[in-house]
């Protein structure tokens, strides 16, 4: 069932992360400058009264810009989190799609990066959107601004380097 539930164009997005594991498969798509990121919500992803648990959200929320920002910067290795702040706004029903893409608010080599992004819901259908929410008409489900470290290319492993290097959908 959660199959029919991936968009087309859609792959998995390979991340040596065990507790995103845990909630994983994600799945990511490459549009230019934009990294979608979605999950599929199974039951396991729920809380007793069916719907997404809200730690689910910030988490698929945290990977939706950390994600996010190893896209804009073109290094595919953990962007750590510096902070997180969310909101739920609505709840998540199981069954659907949940699906984000982060925003770069501001970009600064020392100190991080800067992203921000929303959920919301349509028919059938989850999303994390870009603020202004102008690709798509949803009503906001969680909304989450935080701050991402940018790795030292200097501190990745030799041996991975040249695999992490560039944006996600590249070679």
């Amino acid at each position: 069932m959660t199959d029919k539930l991936i968009p087309k164009g859609f792959r998995k997005l390979d991340v040596s992360d065990d507790f995103v594991g845990l909630i994983g498969p994600l799945w990511f798509k490459a549009e230019g400058e934009r990294l979608r990121v979605g999950l599929p919500l199974e039951p396991r992803h729920g809380n007793p009264m069916g719907w997404a648990h809200g730690g689910l959200l910030v988490t698929v929320a945290d990977m939706v810009m950390g994600a996010g920002s190893g896209h804009a910067t073109g290094i595919r290795w953990p962007h750590p989190t510096v902070s997180l702040s969310t909101e739920f706004v609505r709840g998540a029903r199981l069954g659907q799609w949940l699906e984000g893409s982060a925003r770069i608010a501001r970009s600064r080599t020392a100190d991080g990066i800067a992203s921000t992004c929303s959920v919301a819901t349509s028919p059938g259908r989850i999303a994390f959107t870009v603020i202004p929410c102008a690709a798509f008409s949803l009503a906001s489900v969680l909304v989450a601004t935080g701050v991402f470290k940018v790795p030292d290319v200097d501190k990745i492993p030799e041996a991975v380097r040249a695999r992490v290097m560039g944006r996600w959908g590249d070679p």
